[in-house]
């Protein structure tokens, strides 16, 4: 499908209706527009078109590449290659790096603390962990039993640029593990507002450093219940950019072949078109050669006649000879 039909068909139906038609999900299809750069219908769209009220259909930015290939087939592969595995795994043992990280939170005592000390010691390849010490016991069992349910599904811990990422099919994600804040506006005896972060004794992990997820503590669920869906996230995003830099790949490549082909057609072209001027120029020169010829014969006869040939008609003629057979292409 090119992007120009994927503009049309977003255009054409809700987009919930359209993730059931073609099987993909609903945020992975979200995604692949917003990468791609096709509007989408503003909230109460379908409503308003159902009823008969006037609506706007947003065109594509101008400079987008309407005959793009866009695989939508790369979606549903995501979503098959998704394992799911709705059981928590209890390590036994502490995993290392959670112990380099206890080891570097011992000095912590509050979040600020945590965030500014855990950014300078980013060189130092530490798990992100930034909470009070209050919540660092609990932020550090839950790194270990994620680590390990995460390297249970072949992922591993990869620091870059210092950032903590998760690998796996040799692509990354950011990690990140806080404790919630929030942000709440106070009035002093005056009338002054101010705003203020309060301090929650909830954690948050996200993931990503752009369009950001984040799975939070919440009065039903803890997030240690929530690593199995975490994991599924990211090995579901992981999978899906794995994929897709795969087909970019093969585009790459086929663009080579063609840009090669293209290349040696060229070539061919430059040159027949070299002989073809390389034969109009011999046959110019030929004709030139022979005209000379005859003007070099006629005026030897005319010396010859007149009785004024002499050692200089002859030394004249030799050199005339040297430039014809210059000239000429049967003679080169």
């Amino acid at each position: 499908m090119i992007l120009k039909d994927l503009y049309e068909l977003v255009w054409s139906k809700p987009l919930k209706q359209i993730c059931k038609e073609q099987d993909i999900a609903y945020v992975d299809f979200k995604q692949l527009c917003t990468e791609n750069k096709i509007p989408l219908p503003e909230l109460g769209y379908w409503t308003k078109l159902r009823f008969g009220k006037p609506v706007s259909k947003t065109p594509l930015p101008i400079g987008n590449d309407i005959n793009r290939e866009i695989d939508l087939e790369v979606l549903k592969k995501v979503k098959d290659n998704i394992k799911t595995t709705p059981k928590i795994l209890h390590p036994k043992k502490i995993h290392p790096l959670v112990i380099r990280a206890k080891k570097e939170l011992t000095t912590i005592k509050s979040y600020r603390d945590a965030y500014t000390r855990m950014e300078w010691n980013r060189q130092k390849n530490i798990l992100p962990i930034h909470t009070d010490q209050k919540t660092q016991k609990r932020a550090l069992s839950f790194m270990n039993i994620f680590l390990y349910n995460m390297e249970q599904r072949g992922m591993k811990i990869k620091f870059k640029y210092g950032r903590c990422n998760v690998e796996l099919y040799n692509q990354t994600i950011d990690i990140n593990l806080r404790q919630k804040y929030h942000r709440v506006r106070t009035e002093n005896d005056r009338g002054w507002s101010k705003q203020e972060f309060v301090k929650s004794n909830k954690l948050e992990f996200l993931t990503g450093s752009h369009n950001r997820k984040s799975w939070l503590d919440n009065e039903k669920i803890r997030i240690e219940e929530r690593i199995p869906s975490i994991l599924d996230y990211i090995e579901k995003n992981l999978t899906y950019w794995r994929d897709v830099r795969k087909q970019q790949a093969e585009e790459e490549k086929l663009k080579e072949i063609e840009l090669f082909k293209q290349q040696e057609i060229e070539k061919l072209q430059k040159i027949e078109e070299d002989k073809t001027v390389q034969l109009y120029s011999d046959a110019e020169n030929w004709q030139r050669a022979e005209l000379l010829r005859k003007y070099m014969y006629a005026k030897k006869e005319n010396e010859i006649s007149k009785g004024t040939f002499n050692k200089e008609t002859e030394l004249w003629l030799a050199w005339v000879t040297t430039k014809i057979n210059d000239l000429d292409p049967l003679q080169n």
